[in-house]
């Protein structure tokens, strides 16, 4: 860890938080971004689903690989640009894998339940549950982000939160190509709750290639699930 790094740890514990994208020191009660930044962040949110036209948040257009794997409806709130580093989205999902801010995660849990809301019907009828982060990761990092928002997501909607999953993989799914990522997202099931008739939301904070979501999708569909809703802050795959 750089001085740089070790320096934003040490402001936000003594109240300081700092814009998760470009590091301004925040005032108090303001959620992950500086006024600048929250402008481009709501402008990333009005980008258009290529299917139905209609706006991120706003859209549960699935594909046909997340289809074909029993997953009929993906919410989402924007879309993850894998060669822009700077840009809102990409700092705000960063910083909800690393840093274990308070702020961070609410603002999350906002933003990906108003797509929720948008999208599913009688959410405290459903089970809510995450894709587990590696234990290597957690190990480093000391949380496993995408079960923190799904905790939150089930507590703020009076939804159920079950952990089924613990994660076998053995390298981060970004470092590989597709057909590898497929065997990565291996999955230990934890909870082997009956699932029968129930509805179930798989929470992460960004679905890529959609080999996480689709292996997990599988072993919950095979415990008797009904309905299967992959919900997630970005998408980064193409819709059209």
């Amino acid at each position: 860890m750089n001085i740089q790094k070790i320096m934003d740890r040490v402001l936000f514990a003594l109240s300081v938080p700092k814009c998760v994208c470009c590091g301004e020191r925040l005032n108090y009660g303001r959620n992950a971004f500086c006024p600048k930044c929250s402008a481009e962040f709501e402008e990333f949110k009005t980008r258009n689903c290529s299917r139905c036209a209609r706006i991120l948040s706003e859209c549960d257009c699935s594909n046909e690989y997340l289809e074909a794997h029993f997953i009929r409806r993906v919410v989402k709130c924007c879309r993850y640009l894998s060669r822009n580093d700077k840009s809102p989205v990409n700092a705000l999902i960063y910083s909800l894998k690393r840093d274990n801010r308070e702020d961070v995660l609410s603002f999350a849990a906002d933003q990906l339940l108003f797509a929720l809301n948008n999208s599913v019907s009688n959410l405290p009828e459903c089970i809510v549950t995450n894709i587990p982060r590696r234990k290597s990761a957690i190990v480093e990092f000391g949380i496993d982000h995408s079960e923190l928002l799904a905790r939150e997501i089930a507590r703020r909607s009076g939804a159920r939160y079950l952990r089924i999953f613990r994660s076998n993989a053995k390298k981060p799914q970004k470092s590989l190509e597709t057909s590898d990522r497929r065997k990565n997202a291996d999955f230990t099931v934890l909870n082997k709750a009956d699932m029968t008739g129930k509805r179930v939301i798989i929470v992460d904070d960004i679905i890529t290639s959609g080999a996480s979501m689709s292996n997990a999708a599988a072993l919950i569909r095979a415990m008797g699930c009904r309905d299967i809703t992959a919900a997630a802050l970005a998408i980064a795959y193409r819709d059209t």
